[in-house]
C-alpha cells in the first residue's frame, strides 16, 4: 500500500439508517465520440474489403485521383495532344505518356505539358515500359534513351547495333547488341547508367535477355545449331561473376521475348512458355497446342498474357492468362480483329476494332467501351485505368 498521501483516496459507507441510497450517475458518452467510433468501425470495415477486393481499392484510386478530370460521353479524359505520325509507338509512364516515332521522342505529362521533345532519326523506332521508366532505342541503330517523369535520365550512343533492350522495376537496363568479333553481346546498365556487367557470345547469336526483379540474375537466350535445326538455350549469370551458372537448352524452336514473372525468367516461344528459375532449371511449360502466337505481354503482378489464334490468318482468338507455375488463370474466345495487347498490374486490356475491353488477371471483365475506331494502341496502367492512344491525342479510360 503506498504511504504517500496524495494517492490515497478515502470511500465512505455512509449510515444506512440517515441516507436514502445514491443512485451512481453513468457519464454520459460525448455524441462526438460516438462518432468518431462509429467512423473508426466504418473505416475499418471498407478497409478490410479494399484489401480482401484489389479491384474495388483500384476503383476508388481512380475516382479520387481523376475527380477533377474532364471526360467525355465515354468517360474518358483527353489528356495528351500531338502530332500525327505513322511510325509512331507508345508507352504510359507513371502518369505521362511517350510518344516515339523516327523523327521525334516526345513525353507529355498529365497536365498535358511537353516535358521532353527531342528530335532523332530513329529507322525502327522501339519501346519498352518498366514500373517508373521507359527504355527508347533504334532496332539496328546505335541510340538509346532513358526516359524518367521528367525527361530523358541518361542516353547511350555507341559503335554496335541494337537488337533489343528491356528494363526491369529497379531501373537497371539490359542492352542486346551486335559486337564486331562475336555473335552478340549482352550488357547490364544500373540506373544512372553505369554498365554493371557485360556477356560477349562467340558461337551462338543471342535473341533476347532479361534480368531479375533484384537485378542479381540475369538470364539470355541464344540460338544455336542443333542437328539439322536449331535450338533456344537459356544461359543464367549471376551478374557480379563472369562464369554462367547454367546453360540449358528450353526448346527446339524460336525465342521472341523474355522477362521476369513471379519469381522465374519467362521465355516466350514459337510454340510455348517455358519458366526458368535461377539455377538454370525449367520449372514449368505451357503449350499452345498448336495455336498460333499472335500477341504475348509479360505482367510484373506475376502472369503472362497470350493472344493465341486458330490459324495463322483470321479473328478467331484466344487470351489467356497464364501463371508462372504453367497453369491457366483464365481463358476468353474472342471472335473480332484485334489491334492491340497490354498488361498491367493485375489488369490486362484488349483493343479490339470495335471496342476496348479490360480483365483482371483471372480474365474476369472490370470495364468496356465502345466507339474506338479511332485508337491505335492500349496502355494499361496498374490501377486498371488505360490510355488510349490514337492519331492525333490520347485521352483516359477510367473504367
Amino acid at each position: 500500500m503506498d504511504n504517500n498521501t496524495n494517492n490515497w483516496k478515502e470511500f465512505t459507507l455512509g449510515n444506512p439508517q440517515e441516507e436514502q441510497p445514491k443512485r451512481v450517475q453513468k457519464r454520459r458518452r460525448s455524441p462526438w465520440l460516438t462518432l468518431a467510433l462509429l467512423a473508426l468501425g466504418a473505416a475499418l470495415i471498407v478497409t478490410g474489403v479494399l484489401l480482401w477486393d484489389q479491384s474495388a481499392f483500384d476503383g476508388l484510386r481512380r475516382n479520387v485521383v481523376y475527380l477533377t478530370a474532364k471526360k467525355d460521353d465515354n468517360g474518358c479524359a483527353r489528356l495528351y495532344h500531338y502530332a500525327v505520325d505513322v511510325s509512331s509507338t507508345y508507352a504510359a509512364l507513371d502518369g505521362s505518356l511517350v510518344n516515339l516515332s523516327r523523327n521525334q521522342l516526345l513525353l507529355i505529362n498529365e497536365s498535358g505539358y511537353t516535358v521532353e521533345n527531342r528530335a532523332i532519326r530513329f529507322t525502327d523506332p522501339a519501346l519498352v515500359r518498366g514500373s517508373k521508366r521507359a527504355v527508347a532505342y533504334d532496332v539496328g541503330g546505335k541510340s538509346l534513351y532513358v526516359l524518367g517523369k521528367k525527361g530523358v535520365v541518361w542516353e547511350l550512343s555507341g559503335e554496335d547495333a541494337i537488337l533489343c533492350a528491356t528494363i526491369n522495376e529497379q531501373n537497371y537496363v539490359t542492352v542486346v547488341s551486335g559486337k564486331s568479333g562475336y555473335k552478340a553481346s549482352v550488357s547490364v546498365y544500373d540506373g544512372d547508367g553505369n554498365a554493371v556487367f557485360q556477356y560477349n557470345s562467340a558461337d551462338r547469336f543471342v535473341v533476347c535477355a532479361a534480368l531479375s526483379r533484384d537485378s542479381r540474375y540475369l538470364m539470355a537466350v541464344t540460338l544455336g545449331r542443333q542437328d539439322d535445326g536449331y535450338a533456344s538455350c537459356a544461359v543464367i549469370y549471376r551478374v557480379n561473376q563472369e562464369q554462367p551458372l547454367a546453360d540449358v537448352p528450353i526448346c527446339d524452336g524460336m525465342v521472341y521475348d523474355a522477362g521476369w514473372v513471379d519469381g522465374r525468367f519467362c521465355a516466350v516461344g514459337e510454340e510455348g512458355l517455358y519458366f526458368v528459375d535461377t539455377s538454370g532449371t525449367v520449372t514449368a511449360t505451357y503449350d499452345y497446342g498448336g495455336w498460333v502466337l499472335r500477341r504475348c505481354a509479360l505482367s510484373e503482378n506475376g502472369f503472362a498474357a497470350l493472344l493465341l489464334s486458330r490459324y495463322a490468318t483470321g479473328s478467331q482468338y484466344r487470351l489467356l492468362t497464364i501463371s508462372s507455375a504453367g497453369d491457366e488463370l483464365g481463358v476468353v474466345d474472342v471472335d473480332r480483329e484485334i489491334t492491340d495487347l497490354s498488361t498491367a498490374g493485375r489488369y490486362t486490356g484488349l483493343l479490339c476494332a470495335d471496342s476496348l475491353e479490360i480483365y483482371d488477371k483471372t480474365l474476369a471483365l472490370v470495364g468496356h467501351l465502345d466507339d474506338v475506331s479511332d485508337v491505335r494502341a492500349v496502355l494499361l496502367r496498374s490501377d486498371g485505368s488505360a490510355v488510349l492512344a490514337g492519331t492525333t491525342s490520347a485521352s483516359l479510360y477510367l473504367p
